[in-house]
């Protein structure tokens, strides 16, 4: 077996790991986003408006690798909801800017304790060494995901 294939055989298994890793929490989500009569789509943009207020449809499309009108509709309801909230953009009226509103952010706020709560009584269960190996390859995935997303 030469290298390649050794590298794509480590690359499937790390694959398929981060997957298992992230279905640990994606069933926490899934229960708390539909108490609160919320979407995966709907609860990504949430949590991408927590992480850069203010952003304009499309660059919620572009942050979200998804076409700008399936971002207009989930927007629609989130205002509707009253989680979101619209404003044309002072310096030039033609962008329309979204935001959170106060119940938007408290909503996202609580999910996001209930899911890190749960993740540190899992993480607790590791001793120091290996919880500072997942810190730095995690910050590694980080940091090759916003390499990947800028890339051409």
């Amino acid at each position: 077996m030469g290298i390649a294939e050794e590298r794509l055989e480590r690359l499937v298994r790390v694959a398929v790991a981060y997957g298992d890793a992230v279905g640990i929490i994606d069933a926490l989500r899934i229960q708390g986003w539909s108490e609160d009569g919320l979407t995966i789509p709907q609860m990504r943009l949430l949590w991408a408006l927590r992480d850069e207020d203010g952003l304009p449809v499309g660059a919620l499309a572009e942050q979200l690798g998804v076409n700008p009108s399936t971002i207009t509709g989930h927007v629609d309801r989130l205002v509707r909801q009253g989680l979101v909230r619209r404003e044309e953009d002072a310096g030039d009226r033609r962008i329309v800017r979204n935001y959170l509103t106060e119940e938007g952010a408290t909503t996202v706020g609580a999910m996001r304790h209930f899911v890190g709560t749960y993740l540190i009584n899992i993480l607790k269960r590791l001793p120091d060494e290996k919880l500072a190996r997942l810190e730095e390859a995690l910050a590694d995935l980080n940091h090759a995901a916003l390499d990947a997303r800028h890339a051409p």
